[in-house]
């Protein structure tokens, strides 16, 4: 859905449909020479909460690229 690359770093969101009738976004992180990283799930309830949340996760990304 959304990757962001930077030269030994990445960021990657995913989404998914639960079993709860909403919309999980994944959020996983790490670095490519080591086995440190991380991920995140947050529930969202329908299609608006999730794009409101994926703009502020691209938001806060390209803040931190420059």
């Amino acid at each position: 859905m959304l990757y962001f690359k930077k030269q030994e770093r990445f960021y990657h969101i995913y989404k998914r449909k639960n079993f709860f009738g909403g919309i999980t976004v994944i959020s996983s992180w790490g670095t490519f020479d080591s086995k440190r990283g991380g991920s995140k799930s947050v529930f969202c309830d329908n299609k608006l909460e999730v794009k409101q949340l994926l703009q502020n996760i691209k938001q806060t990304r390209l803040k931190r690229e420059l």
